[in-house]
């Protein structure tokens, strides 16, 4: 068996593992919006709550295609003893579309991630504190999360897209 399907595998196992961190944290968030839901000291509480209910849904949903999607690649290098010239072909430009869509949401993320904190500092001034902190905290926490996954995962594409390459062109060689 080529040591290439082994990294693989390797790679849809973390991405299994990311969908299971997205499932753990819509579990999370569900408990967070449930206690604020229950203390509901004041209106901000009502607008955390929903904005975490919502937001653990997405983190769910999320990571369930993800472990779902990584589960089904991973049993095509299951099936396979020997990797063709056209998947590992099909491997490379799937691991490099996953990059660039990484690092286009990473820049994403981080704006929404600075925008959100600045604007839950800056409505706690205002009169309407309830609606600007009570939205702006989960949208931020979320962005924090994602930007957090997302360049993890990016760096491991990374390095796996290094190693196709490499096998790719010794292929190439031999």
């Amino acid at each position: 068996m080529d040591s290439i399907i082994d990294k693989c595998k390797i790679i849809y196992k973390g991405d299994v593992i990311a969908g299971l961190i997205y499932f753990l944290i819509g579990i999370l968030f569900i408990v967070f919006g449930l206690t604020s839901r229950y203390l509901n000291l004041s209106p901000g509480f009502t607008y955390l709550s929903i904005g975490f209910l919502l937001f653990s849904a997405y983190c769910i949903g999320k990571g369930i295609m993800i472990m779902l999607y990584s589960y089904r690649r991973m049993k095509i290098f299951d099936n396979t003893n020997h990797i063709s010239a056209q998947l590992l072909d099909e491997e490379i430009a799937y691991t490099s579309y996953r990059i660039q869509k990484k690092h286009i949401n990473r820049r994403v993320y981080t704006y929404m991630l600075v925008f959100f904190s600045v604007l839950s500092f800056v409505g706690l001034f205002t009169a309407h504190k309830a609606v600007f902190t009570g939205t702006s905290i989960p949208i931020a926490l979320i962005s924090g999360i994602e930007f957090s996954i997302g360049i993890l995962t990016e760096f491991r594409l990374k390095e796996f897209n290094r190693i196709l390459n490499k096998f790719k062109n010794n292929r190439n060689v031999g």
